[in-house]
């Protein structure tokens, strides 16, 4: 395999259409309880609604919070409910939002809602109960309420309600999840990770916001760099290379990111994300969406250059699984041609795994520079 390459790619807007969206619940604002509610909805007021989805990490890479988002996309007003900080005790992970997720929300018109844990337990699993882990965790849920309130009557961009979120109230907010953590710990008895690093990373951010957006930038490059060279067990890759991407907009703001794999073909890079199962045909619903929300990005630059030169692109998801009959690629693929990719796959695909391909196929054909592949996972070399 090549040494990693580094493209650099301008994007001035963002314009994309899902059409494997669920339905949204709908859930009236007064009784909105962001713990209760499933991951994803659409909260009604007297006057207007919003979309919500909502994380349960602000690690990107945990529970398909992509997913979530993906499927309140459609609608006119969109918010994601992101936790500060995560820490599942001294014996678990600890995870801090990263200012390259505020950037994908500002670029996607997305409105983030902080939220911080107010209350949890001990793990009582078996192999967890002489650890210090928490589970259980719930948000605090008046304080997300307040800024939905704030949101819903708030004229301006997300990028707009991002910036000043961030400005003037995330110290505040990450205060108040620590102090909650330090509640829980004296609660639960559970040690958690310590406050000094945390404390260390927060007076950084105190000093100046831009150093915010520096530290955690610098931390997403240096995991777009280390995913870059991490290698899948299931990726079956034709002429597949790494490559890191630093995306500008005409706002300034640079964002690093990193698709699966690049491949060269016919003078054309394909910026691809791959999405294989072992155990059934196709990718489950939520990986599949994780897969289109990542290339929506990728999908609207307007343009991309390799080493400072200009380069053709396209974007693609490949998805391969179990007993695939031939393959079948969208927008190319015509109705006829997919009716037959069906017919041979008869007893392959289920009847709501049919219904996904024919949305697979309006997606790639509703929006510039994607396409969309169905295969086996047995295609080698």
């Amino acid at each position: 395999m090549a040494g990693i390459l580094h493209f650099t790619g301008f994007i001035k807007g963002v314009t994309y259409k899902t059409y494997l969206d669920k339905n949204l619940n709908k859930i009236s604002l007064d009784v909105f309880n962001v713990n209760k509610e499933k991951g994803y909805g659409l909260i009604k007021s007297p006057t207007t609604e919003i979309a919500y989805s909502k994380w349960v990490s602000p690690k990107r890479s945990r529970t398909y919070p992509f997913a979530r988002v993906y499927n309140t996309y459609n609608s006119s007003k969109v918010i994601t409910i992101v936790p500060v900080i995560k820490d599942e005790g001294e014996d678990g992970d600890i995870d801090r939002i990263q200012y390259s997720t505020i950037s994908w929300m500002n670029l996607l018109n997305i409105y983030i809602v902080l939220a911080y844990y107010e209350t949890a337990k001990k793990s009582t699993k078996k192999d967890q109960i002489n650890k210090n882990k928490l589970s259980n965790q719930k948000f605090a849920n008046d304080f997300v309420k307040f800024q939905i309130i704030e949101i819903l009557a708030y004229h301006q961009s997300a990028l707009h309600w991002n910036k000043n979120l961030f400005e003037e109230r995330f110290t505040q907010t990450f205060e108040k999840a620590l102090d909650s953590y330090d509640f829980i710990s004296n609660q639960t008895g559970v040690i958690i990770h310590s406050r000094e690093g945390l404390d260390k990373y927060l007076h950084k951010i105190r000093e100046e916001f831009e150093e915010f957006k520096n530290i955690s930038l610098k931390a997403s490059q240096s995991a777009s760099k280390r995913e870059a060279l991490t290698s899948h067990k299931l990726e079956y890759l034709v002429n597949g290379l790494k490559a890191t991407f630093s995306i500008e907009n005409y706002l300034g703001g640079i964002y690093y990111l990193t698709p699966d794999e690049i491949i060269f073909e016919n003078n054309m890079y394909i910026i691809q994300e791959s999405k294989n199962t072992s155990k059934a045909s196709l990718p489950n619903l939520p990986d599949i969406q994780d897969g289109l929300f990542k290339l929506i990005l990728f999908s609207n630059l307007d343009s991309l250059k390799l080493d400072g030169q200009q380069v053709l692109f396209f974007t693609k998801l490949k998805l391969t699984g179990n007993n695939v009959v031939g393959s079948i690629v969208f927008p190319d693929a015509s109705l006829e041609e997919l009716e037959c990719f069906l017919e041979v796959n008869i007893k392959n695909f289920n009847k709501n795994q049919k219904l996904v391909i024919k949305k697979l196929a309006l997606e790639a054909q509703n929006n510039q520079k994607l396409k969309i592949e169905v295969s086996s996972n047995f295609l080698k070399l």
